[in-house]
């Protein structure tokens, strides 16, 4: 049966070596270009619209393939650098991610698109988050909360740049030679960080000999953490929390630019999410380390909640902004809760698997949000019950949030008490 994991097991000092923050730094690189390529659709999105002549629904509906094609493919991902190592699958992942929008650039039909962007593109970022989080858990006992922070600005960083690059690109190119650009980019940026990771000594050394204890990777198996109720739940609550979030990230550039917006100014909605969010991934990564994760993964809920109440009612630029700061909150300390829930409850031994089965909840949610936005607005002209159902969604997760917290004080706890009392 999984336990409880406690950070801090295990023998090994918990001074953190130099190179470890030479990971952080690698993995934070890999992590902002993903979510910077990923929240670049966004703006990408009506230049498709025009050129094919396609309708929002069908092309939200090449985003959300993209969404649970990582979902599934990250399960193997985790799997797979579980087995053979962190960087030998990114690497992997770089190449085939910038393949993809290579790709993607020479489409003429819809097919191609959902084929080059939807699959291959989508196969090619199915590792990083979850794999990146891991070796970054692999390297840190003391201060994990603060590292996750830190790699988890990365996603910030890298749509504050990205996406306003891409707009830029945009304006100054087609949308075939954008995604050549990106493609070529991406390939570089993710498989040159990519090739400087490396697992810990301790890990190398239980690897290699046969027999030798995991130290500092303790804590469940895959078998054991699917047999844990909690990963379930949690899993629940990150998908409907990325239900709402992905309806703003890919369809607030159309929503600004439908009541007059301009595109390049539109644009710089998303940079400010991504820039502020900074302060929320680092303050939510510190927070954990100091008090735990319940009050957070709360408080991030219920900023969604607000959030898409007020998106019903912003109509200027001013307004926008303000939304933009405001949402920038949950999107922020979601992404360094995520890694740190799973380590809590399941620990390292198996955690690049078990995220690959947590990502599978979170892209689930996040194919299902977009989508029905845009069947939405085909149908209504509107974004408003799209929003309506983002912020039911983030009160469903507050709601799963609760049920394991709960089922944690009641069933978990109790037992590890018991255990240690013989």
């Amino acid at each position: 049966m999984p336990v409880n994991s406690s950070p801090h097991q295990g023998a090994v000092s918990q001074k953190v070596p130099p190179y470890a923050w030479v990971i952080v730094a690698a993995t934070a690189l890999i992590v902002g270009t993903t979510y910077g390529l990923t929240y670049s659709y966004g703006v990408i999105f009506k230049p498709l619209v025009e050129y094919f002549n396609w309708n929002r629904a069908t092309v939200s509906l090449v985003y959300s393939t993209g969404q649970i094609m990582k979902g599934v493919i990250s399960i193997g991902a985790g799997w797979l650098a579980d087995k053979y190592g962190v960087r030998k699958v990114l690497v992997t992942c770089g190449f085939i991610a910038g393949l993809g929008l290579v790709l993607s650039s020479r489409v003429t039909e819809l097919w191609q698109f959902f084929l080059s962007y939807g699959v291959i593109h989508a196969i090619g970022l199915s590792g990083t988050f979850g794999i990146c989080t891991t070796v970054v858990a692999y390297w840190f006992t003391k201060n994990r909360g603060l590292a996750m922070g830190i790699m988890a600005s990365g996603s910030g960083l890298g749509t504050f740049f990205i996406v306003p690059a891409v707009e830029r690109l945009l304006d100054a190119y087609d949308w075939s030679r954008t995604l050549l650009i990106c493609g070529i980019a991406a390939g570089v940026l993710m498989v040159g960080a990519a090739a400087t990771l490396r697992e810990p000594p301790w890990r190398i050394l239980a690897t290699n000999t046969p027999g030798s204890p995991p130290s500092r990777s303790e804590g469940a198996t895959v078998r054991e953490g699917i047999r844990d109720p909690r990963l379930f739940l949690v899993g629940l609550s990150f998908m409907s929390f990325f239900f709402g979030m992905q309806i703003v990230m890919v369809h607030l550039v159309n929503h600004a630019t439908d009541i007059g917006i301009d595109p390049l100014v539109a644009a710089t909605f998303i940079s400010v999410i991504g820039i502020v969010s900074i302060v929320s991934r680092l303050g939510i990564g510190v927070g954990s380390d100091k008090v735990g994760i319940y009050g957070g993964l709360l408080f991030t809920r219920a900023f969604l909640v607000i959030s898409f109440i007020l998106l019903l009612f912003v109509r200027s630029t001013g307004s926008f902004y303000l939304f933009a700061v405001l949402f920038s909150i949950p999107y922020g300390g979601e992404i360094t809760q995520t890694p740190l829930v799973i380590s809590k409850y399941f620990g390292t031994r198996a955690m690049a698997t078990l995220m690959g089965i947590n990502l599978f909840f979170i892209t689930l949610g996040g194919t299902l949000g977009p989508w029905l936005a845009g069947e939405v607005y085909d149908s209504t002209s509107s974004y408003d019950w799209a929003f309506i159902a983002g912020a039911i969604a983030a009160a469903f997760s507050i709601l799963m949030v609760l049920l394991t917290k709960w089922y944690d004080e009641t069933h978990q706890r109790p037992r590890q008490e018991r255990l240690l009392s013989g």
